[in-house]
């Protein structure tokens, strides 16, 4: 299994986050809140969004790389192909990997119930 994340599955442009937030569901949990939508091509998206309130750069950019491999590993866990936009709460800087894993996984899982609702 490829394990990448290819730079077309990087959600980077204005356009497409402001669609995100404007057309998009939301899963909120306590570390981060995951909008979504269902998107028509052959693989998902994903895009990161880390407010000043986590703390300074090198922390946002540690938190960022963490979720990016998150998606990464876990691709197979998402049932069809979707754009993802993760916002990281302040919360989530402080938390060991195997809890921020448990999190995603327990977010991802939810965006699919909650399509069959």
């Amino acid at each position: 299994m490829d394990q990448r994340l290819r730079p077309e599955e990087r959600i980077r442009k204005q356009s497409d986050f402001s669609f995100l937030y404007k057309q998009g569901s939301r899963y909120r949990g306590r570390y981060f809140t995951v909008v979504y939508l269902p998107n028509n091509l052959s693989y998902s998206r994903l895009g990161v969004v880390v407010s000043k309130k986590v703390g300074g750069a090198v922390e946002r950019n540690k938190v960022k790389r963490r979720l990016r491999a998150l998606f990464r590993r876990n691709k197979v866990a998402l049932k069809e192909t979707q754009d993802l936009l993760i916002i990281a709460r302040p919360d989530v800087k402080g938390l060991a990997a195997k809890d921020l894993r448990s999190y995603y996984l327990e977010a991802v899982t939810s965006l699919d119930q909650a399509k069959k609702r």
